[in-house]
């Protein structure tokens, strides 16, 4: 019998898989929340709970040499900082650790440095160390922590039936429009949400609204419909298939409940706020409400890795 391999397996098994392996490693003294949400939530001695949260970029994958190093930089960070919205927390401090060819121009460094320092200062995250290392190509890894809300971290886990779905934003064509890079993580309008609603479940938008529907849906243990005439397309996106599959569109996907639901701002300054569906039972699933009114299973098929 040939081995499972990981692109056989999948991204979601494979991280649920390593869970399983960690075992008591994964959890312990001070850990609120762990793996499977947008960070992990752990205890501090007095303060705020804490976020901690990760990302690589890698050459080939997440980018390529096309792209100005500034942009590069800023996505690294931006991606973090995303993290750290959808818990709607606050980021403080990052590492940064790179992977680099030695034939690497120093002057594309500095653009990848002058990127990080942008996005820093955009969002008063200190950045206080990191690591460098020789690796075949160009390879960016930067961790975050960030302090929870007044009112605690928000969490994908819960969602409620009859709460109602919103995104910030519009969705799809986020390549097209070199927009998954130069995005800007929402921060600020989480924060603005948790301060004005009770939002039982949120998270950022990474790999593509249908699969990250179902990802929501997974760790509520909750049905989702949404409503294709609803969703916020994009200009460079265009169609609904692309605001549905395509990924990095970064924007927060979040659950309030019913009666909070005409309290959801239309706009947070510059960014809108769209209603998209609603939360219909317990039992993981995600379906779309088509234009002709047919409801049909949303198959998960945004971005994958494997």
């Amino acid at each position: 019998m040939a081995a499972v391999s990981i692109r056989g397996l999948g991204e979601v098994p494979l991280i649920a898989r390593l869970a399983r392996r960690l075992g008591g490693a994964g959890k312990g003294r001070g850990v609120l929340a762990g793996i499977g949400d947008d960070a992990a939530v752990l205890r501090s001695s007095g303060g705020a709970p804490l976020l901690l949260a990760c990302d690589m970029l890698v050459e080939g994958v997440h980018f390529t040499r096309r792209l100005p190093a500034r942009w590069i930089g800023w996505k690294a960070l931006a991606v973090n900082l995303s993290d750290i919205a959808a818990m709607a927390g606050t980021p403080r401090w990052a590492v940064v650790s790179l992977g680099l060819p030695p034939s690497t121009p120093v002057r594309f460094v500095d653009g990848l440095y002058d990127g990080l320092g942008a996005c820093a200062r955009r969002f008063a995250t200190a950045i206080v160390g990191g690591d460098t290392v020789r690796a075949p190509q160009v390879v960016v890894d930067v961790a975050i922590l960030g302090t929870a809300g007044p009112r605690g971290p928000v969490l994908r886990r819960g969602a409620r039936p009859g709460d109602a779905l919103f995104v910030t934003g519009r969705l799809g064509g986020s390549l097209a429009s070199g927009r998954h890079a130069r995005f800007t993580p929402r921060v600020r309008e989480a924060q603005a949400l948790a301060a004005r609603l009770p939002v039982h479940a949120m998270m950022d938008l990474s790999d593509g609204l249908a699969s990250d529907l179902w990802q929501l849906a997974r760790a509520s243990r909750a049905a989702l419909r949404v409503e294709a005439a609803r969703l916020p397309v994009s200009r460079a996106g265009k169609t609904v298939y692309h605001a549905l599959m395509d990924g990095e569109d970064f924007e927060l996907l979040f659950a309030v409940p019913a009666w909070a639901a005409a309290r959801v701002p239309t706009r947070l300054g510059a960014c809108p706020v769209t209603r998209i569906g609603e939360v219909r039972a317990r039992g993981a699933r995600v379906e779309l409400q088509t234009r002709h009114g047919r409801i049909q299973t949303l198959i998960p098929s945004g971005f994958r890795h494997f």
